[in-house]
């Protein structure tokens, strides 16, 4: 499946199910896959989840930290742009170093023995 970090989820042990005591059920950190979603699932899940807490009524905090969720969405949205430009260039020293560079933040393809 695309998009997994091809890391074995900790809180399943790598089986996609949890017990609990009501019996069995899909693991909520990996979804039931039984390895770990990419970064950029994981940072997304995450903003979604501090979103929906802040969003609650009285709290005055909530516009702050909404402004912040949208900054960070839009600095991935221009890391995915660079790393998109950077594969569009020549393959030269500085295109690389931008891919890398970018890739590092992201996390999009795995990580791989320089030469």
């Amino acid at each position: 499946m695309q998009g997994l970090s091809g890391q074995k989820c900790h809180s399943c042990g790598g089986e996609g199910t949890v017990f609990r005591d009501y019996g069995p059920e899909p693991c909520t950190s990996c979804f039931g896959i039984g390895e770990l979603p990419s970064a950029s699932v994981l940072c997304e899940r995450r903003l979604r989840e501090l979103e929906q807490t802040y969003s609650k009524p009285g709290l005055e905090v909530g516009q702050d930290v909404r402004w912040l969720i949208g900054e960070v969405r839009r600095a991935h949205h221009a890391l995915l742009q660079i790393l998109t430009a950077s594969q569009e260039l020549e393959n030269d020293d500085m295109a690389r170093k931008i891919l890398y560079l970018a890739n590092d933040v992201l996390g999009i393809y795995p990580p791989s023995e320089r030469s």
